[in-house]
């Protein structure tokens, strides 16, 4: 009786230690649900704290068997990483679906365009062997259009040997575009710069030497009329003259081009009849034409009227017929025209002295010199030419020339259009 009133108290003590463990389990299961649920929502908070963020965030896992292929690295084939985790703005910016990525996880390495792919494999090569942080930034192509992009992420070695990468993408379009817009800027300041410089020395060195020319015979001219040596006056007075046209001349060109480059020059266009425009500047060189025995020929068709600004073509053409005088003696300078679908196509052509190669490239160049005496020791500056080129760009034209040593040389330039038949 006795051993059953023990089992009967042991079975009430087994029974409330049962209770007693399920209660506690109980509890543990109340406070492992609790301790789950804290954890979903600091998951949920963390998650949108991460998508709120204006950067993309992911975590990439590297296999440390493929890591330092740097084939596997350039294309999607057995990518040597998978994407465990990356917010919404990761797939805003690749323009990409969570879905997409699960399929195909080196995704990546197929939308960076070639030209970056050899370094995007190399630094993520090295990053990977030595374990340090990766750092790229490169383009790649989303729906056809071309992006800027920057990965920054830091390395965390598992037990395994695999990597696992944490790091931020940018599409740092904008900014890049506001580089290369500011590199561009500062080029064109220091082209700028640099043609200022020149424009001064042009007026500091060739400027010199006709108004040196002027100032000293005007003195020897003062002494002639003394003693009324009229002969004397007036070669003096010739060479004053022609000193004084030279640099008139000069600064003309110089104040036009100045124009053209600063965006003060407007193109005002009109009908322009060719031949007799051509006939009005070869009179101006009726003097030097005759001094020097050349013949100069308007091949020009009588038909010819052109609709562009009369001031640029005139100044075009006073350079190039004045430029094929001062190189020629003797000989014969042609001007011709051909017209095609779009175009007029004109031509200047001397059989002056010509110019050497090296002596072409430098031409319509203002950062480039190349002088050279006319046959009646006549000193150009250069300035004419690449006033040519600026009008001649300027109307959406070209120019470019052909030229042999001692045979001579062609200008040829081209304006956009179609002429009027007169």
């Amino acid at each position: 009786m006795k051993n059953q009133d023990k089992t009967k108290e042991q079975l009430i003590i087994d029974l409330k230690q049962s209770e007693f463990e399920i209660l506690e389990l109980k509890k543990s299961e109340q406070n492992f649900k609790e301790i789950v649920e804290t954890l979903n929502q600091e998951r949920e908070l963390y998650s949108d704290l991460a998508n709120a963020l204006p950067a993309g965030i992911y975590r990439s896992r590297v296999f440390h068997d493929l890591a330092l292929s740097q084939k596997k690295w350039t294309s999607s084939d057995e990518a040597p990483y998978i994407i465990e985790f990356a917010n919404d703005r990761f797939f805003e910016i690749l323009d990409l679906t969570r879905q997409v990525f699960e399929k195909n996880p080196g995704i990546i390495n197929d939308l960076i365009i070639e030209e970056d792919k050899a370094e995007f494999a190399e630094k993520n090569v090295a990053a990977n062997l030595n374990k340090t942080p990766f750092l790229w930034e490169g383009r790649v192509i989303i729906n056809g259009k071309i992006i800027w992009i920057h990965f920054e992420s830091i390395p965390r070695v598992l037990e395994n040997g695999d990597i696992i990468w944490t790091g931020t993408l940018n599409d740092i379009s904008e900014r890049k575009n506001c580089e290369l817009s500011i590199n561009a800027k500062n080029k064109e300041l220091q082209k700028l710069n640099d043609e200022k410089v020149k424009f001064l020395s042009i007026i500091a060195h060739d400027l010199k030497s006709p108004f040196n020319a002027i100032v000293g015979f005007s003195e020897l001219l003062v002494e002639k009329i003394k003693i009324m040596d009229y002969v004397q006056i007036e070669n003096f007075s010739n060479i004053i003259l022609e000193s004084s046209n030279k640099a008139l001349n000069l600064l003309v060109n110089l104040m036009e081009w100045a124009k053209s480059r600063t965006g003060r020059m407007e193109s005002n266009p009109e009908y322009i009849e060719m031949v007799a425009l051509i006939n009005e500047i070869i009179h101006l060189y009726d003097d030097k034409i005759n001094q020097k025995n050349i013949t100069i020929s308007n091949q020009l068709p009588n038909y010819l009227i052109v609709f562009t600004d009369k001031q640029m073509i005139s100044t075009v053409f006073r350079n190039l017929i004045s430029n094929a005088l001062k190189f020629s003696h003797g000989g014969e300078i042609r001007i011709s025209a051909t017209e095609s679908e779009n175009e007029i196509d004109f031509s200047i052509s001397d059989t002056g002295i010509g110019i050497p190669k090296n002596g072409i490239e430098k031409l319509f160049r203002l950062d480039q010199n190349y002088s050279t005496l006319g046959t009646n020791n006549e000193i150009g500056t250069g300035m004419g030419l690449i006033l040519c080129k600026e009008f001649i760009e300027k109307e959406g034209g070209k120019i470019w020339v052909e030229s042999e040593v001692g045979k001579g040389s062609v200008f040829y330039f081209t304006i956009p259009g179609k002429s009027k038949k007169a």
